[in-house]
């Protein structure tokens, strides 16, 4: 009897965590994708990133429906999905595509090319930190929540990376 039952409450659980993180694809459909992007730069990828970690997600719910915070595992598997696909991707040859509009471009206004190009420069945490504070808008507990560090930690990382990040651009206004 009581193996019923817990095998009923583990199907509930399983069946709300489901509905959370529906909700949360839903809500947040625009800022996984900017995140996927962002790695990507390429929109299809971008999309296959974002159905690979949610294939993760539900696969981890089934094993495993004690997650406490939905949002930020979520974007925690997101991001390390990312990851993987980008190192995969320093493995292939490469093709640049560059659109006559973004040549043209005045030189006063930074391109999201140059952004993005500047912005891949910085190392691995404090890219994502980077990324999703002031791209995607979360605060900087969430922030840690998502990469699991300490919010100490992630405040320091963000710091030094805007540090690197001013290096890099007054690097390149003395250049031109």
């Amino acid at each position: 009897m009581n193996v019923i039952f817990n095998r009923l409450q583990r199907r509930k659980k399983l069946k709300t965590s489901v509905n959370e993180l529906e909700q949360l694809v839903s809500h947040e459909y625009e800022k996984m994708y900017r995140i996927a992007f962002s790695y990507t730069h390429h929109h299809d990828d971008a999309l296959d990133l974002i159905q690979t970690s949610f294939n993760k997600v539900l696969l981890s719910l089934q094993k495993n429906n004690n997650i406490q915070n939905i949002q930020g595992w979520y974007y925690r598997i997101l991001i390390n999905t990312c990851k993987d696909a980008w190192r995969k991707k320093q493995h292939e040859p490469t093709s640049v595509d560059i659109s006559v509009e973004k040549v043209t471009q005045s030189n006063s206004i930074m391109t999201r090319m140059e952004l993005n190009e500047i912005i891949s420069k910085l190392d691995s945490p404090e890219k994502e930190i980077i990324v999703l504070k002031f791209f995607e808008g979360f605060t900087l507990e969430e922030t840690a929540i998502i990469l699991d560090m300490n919010v100490n930690t992630v405040k320091t990382k963000m710091y030094r990376a805007l540090n690197h990040l001013r290096e890099i651009l007054e690097n390149k206004e003395g250049t031109l």
